[in-house]
């Protein structure tokens, strides 16, 4: 039996951001760890699922459920309307004039 990871928590942050927590189950089931994601608004979903699933083989645990893939996408495209996207975007590009000032 392999590891296995599975979404425990989704939540969305002021800004739109949606943080995601995973536990890390044993073969048995035991939670063993967490491991973290967070997705800034227009965020590619499956890439970044891809990009976890990638990482978390190499400790041989199994890909993240569809189930929960469909989930977190959902709460994704109905958190991230157009004008959280726009807000978004220009905070990003004002903290970055602000560095570059």
């Amino acid at each position: 039996m392999t590891k296995q990871i599975v979404v425990e928590q989704i939540e969305v942050t002021s800004n739109g951001t949606v943080q995601v927590r995973m536990h890390k189950l044993s073969s048995d089931g035991d939670v063993i760890g967490n491991h973290r994601t967070s997705l800034p608004p227009a965020t590619d979903i499956n890439a970044q699922v891809a990009a976890v699933n990638a990482h978390m083989a190499t400790e041989n645990y199994s890909a993240i459920p569809d189930a929960d893939i469909v989930k977190l996408t959902a709460i994704c495209n109905t958190v991230w309307t157009a004008e959280v996207i726009a807000a978004y975007q220009a905070a990003q590009a004002a903290a970055e004039a602000a560095r570059n000032a």
